[in-house]
């Protein structure tokens, strides 16, 4: 999109077209969030106030802008039209295959969901099966919204594996060599992003979630797995072969078997507890129920150190089942994280404010940002805009 882009934008010949085009996208992020008038949308994109309401002109013609109504007046005068990006053209489709559930959800070209649907599914159920499930789970979404397949412009997939070029490599054995985008072709004409499910949490926490104010974060999925993501300068860290962050694979680190250590744990009064029931005793001051969680801790932190200190990053945050304990798990985490840290200060560790919703946030963002891109994308590489009843593939 625009930001990062200003530099090379005024390097190039700018002609009335290409200006057009260039302000036309300046206003679509001006009104992205919030409805405002020409006078605001003038000031925000940086406009004369004659153009600004020119731009909105075309943009309102071609359905990418509509006007809401007014503010109440407050004083004399009839209150200002305001003018607000029109999100809801069109949907995106997030898509989230976890081992038991799959989750599917409609969103608009903001990422603000419309509908959700889950399918319960099984380890032991072909892919192919899980995957004619969520296409009936999407259809079912549609059909409620009374739109069609043509309306959704773009997919997100995650996938609780490494995904290169849209092929699981590893995960569930009978996934592996899937290529998953291929697989929803033959439904959905859309482009559609596959993505491991920690790489888009990790995307979905620095969108709009516990990240969203840095430029650079670790993710760490903390639950009956655990795994990584990473990002850097704004963008989700992938990899040469989709492996970024895919540090728990390391039997070294012991990120595998860490959750041995809330199994069976025995209590000062005599009763055997797991996870849950470990953390609910370690809250309440058990010294066994804390050693063990302590334990568990510093094998995790181990993993969250090493990713430190390989990207330095502002923040960590911890998605995941376990982060329902609370400090009771992330202060002896934050602890053994910063003695591990010898070369620079420990950075913040804080939990997911997505919370189990990351992964599945992450897919709908991931669709509704691939459409902006390709918006800007086209506008900038010399293309008139196009009409928002237009899909993105034939832009």
């Amino acid at each position: 999109m625009l930001i990062g882009r200003e530099a090379s934008l005024l390097r190039q010949p700018v002609g009335q077209s290409r200006l057009r085009r260039i302000n036309s996208l300046a206003v679509i992020e001006a009104i992205r969030t919030e409805p405002l008038t020409i006078p605001a949308i003038a000031q925000v994109a940086g406009l004369s106030k004659t153009a600004a309401d020119t731009v909105v002109g075309d943009l309102v013609a071609l359905g990418w802008v509509t006007s809401v109504e007014p503010l109440s007046p407050t004083g004399a005068g009839r209150p200002a039209n305001r003018y607000r990006f029109n999100a809801g053209a069109a949907v995106v489709a997030g898509i989230d295959i976890g081992q038991h559930t799959t989750r599917v959800e409609l969103a608009d070209l903001n990422g603000e969901v419309q509908a959700a649907r889950s399918v319960t599914v099984s380890v032991t159920d072909p892919p192919a099966a899980v995957l004619a499930d969520a296409v009936k789970a999407v259809d079912q979404l549609l059909d409620a919204q009374g739109r069609e397949r043509a309306d959704v412009w773009a997919m997100g997939v995650s996938i609780p594996g490494v995904v290169y070029q849209d092929v699981i490599t590893r995960g569930l054995d009978v996934w592996e060599g899937l290529n998953v985008r291929a697989a929803f072709a033959s439904s959905f004409e859309c482009p559609v992003a596959v993505e491991n499910d920690s790489n888009l949490a990790a995307f979905a926490e620095a969108w709009k979630g516990s990240a969203a104010e840095a430029a650079s974060m670790v993710y760490v999925h903390c639950g009956n797995r655990t795994g990584a993501g990473v990002v850097l300068n704004n963008a989700v860290v992938r990899g040469a072969n989709g492996a970024a962050g895919e540090i728990g694979a390391l039997p070294q680190m012991g990120w595998e078997h860490a959750q041995q250590y809330l199994h069976d744990v025995e209590l000062t009064d005599g009763r055997k507890v797991s996870r849950e029931g470990v953390f609910d005793a370690a809250t309440a001051g058990d010294p066994l129920a804390v050693a063990a969680v302590d334990r568990f801790a510093e094998v995790i932190a181990i993993g969250i150190a090493a990713l430190v200190l390989t990207v330095d990053p502002e923040i960590v945050v911890v998605g995941g089942g376990n982060v329902q304990a609370g400090d009771t798990f992330l202060d002896p985490l934050r602890r053994h994280v910063e003695r591990l840290c010898t070369v620079r200060p420990a950075p913040p560790i804080v939990p997911s404010a997505l919370k189990d919703r990351a992964s599945i946030t992450g897919a709908g963002g991931l669709a509704a940002t691939s459409v902006m891109e390709q918006l800007y994308a086209s506008a900038l590489g010399g293309k008139t805009l196009s009409s928002a009843s237009t899909p993105p593939w034939t832009w």
